[in-house]
């Protein structure tokens, strides 16, 4: 059964991604791989990009971490691996494959992509696997880290009470949005609780979804959203055939399709 916190959680991931421009918003929503669901998900668009945006929402430590009595020694593993990347990136794959840049050379060379997971250099494949047996040591088989290795998403955000998680614990390519504990327990009492005060402690990494996952992701948003629109019509139309003493319903339920 689903608790009053991390439904609580939903309903601000919901607002949030709405705030962020997210024009079509849904809760349970399922991934353009049927076998993994989202807490919540929304689709932004404008004249240069569209993007799906995906939130898990986790009111735990023990809901976010595997029980693993090696904790420390895994994260300073990921710590280092990731430094190497950093640096390997910087010193060799921008020098030796050019090739692998996105974006054509400018003024702003911090704004400038590059396509690192193309990079043939045997050191970076090999940090790469490294880096993928920690977060299967940390999250296993999870939706942690099957959502960025497929790219189910154009980004992927940990939503959870402030100070639960530290930005270094987060699964490979996932941002981090904190919302302070007081806010999620007026949610919980359905009262107003304001997006201002989620902050988005670590921005997300572009993933750049595949174009027929991204497209799917966007039909199954729509589809939940129908679901959640339909079972409002439902129970209002149950209340008043009930007030006005009719049996029956006034509609069939719509056959919705992914």
């Amino acid at each position: 059964m689903e608790t009053l916190d991390h439904r609580a959680l939903k309903a601000l991931a919901l607002r949030w991604l709405w705030h962020a421009g997210c024009r079509a918003v849904a809760l349970e929503v399922t991934g353009p791989i049927p076998r993994w669901r989202f807490d919540a998900a929304g689709w932004r668009h404008s004249k240069l990009q569209s993007e799906g945006i995906v939130i898990e929402c986790k009111q735990s430590r023990a809901d976010f971490l595997r029980d693993n009595g090696s904790l420390s020694e895994l994260f300073a593993e990921r710590d280092r691996l990731r430094l190497r990347r950093a640096h390997i990136e910087e010193t060799r794959i921008k020098i030796y494959e050019p090739h692998l840049r996105r974006t054509e050379p400018g003024l702003f060379e911090e704004r400038s992509s590059w396509e690192f997971a193309h990079s043939r250099l045997a050191d970076y494949r090999r940090v790469l696997v490294g880096l993928r047996k920690v977060d299967l040591a940390l999250h296993g088989e999870t939706k942690f880290c099957m959502m960025v290795r497929y790219r189910l998403a154009d980004r992927c955000y940990l939503l959870c009470p402030q100070g639960m998680i530290r930005p270094r614990e987060l699964p490979e390519g996932w941002g981090l949005l904190e919302c302070p504990r007081h806010i999620a327990r007026r949610a919980v009492r359905g009262m107003a609780a304001s997006t201002l005060t989620i902050r988005e402690t670590r921005e997300a990494v572009p993933l750049v979804s595949r174009p027929d996952r991204r497209d799917r992701l966007l039909r199954h948003i729509a589809a939940a959203a129908s679901r959640a629109a339909y079972g409002q019509f439902a129970r209002d139309d149950s209340r008043d055939r009930a007030m006005n003493g009719i049996s029956g319903t006034l509609f069939e339920r719509p056959s919705i399709s992914s």
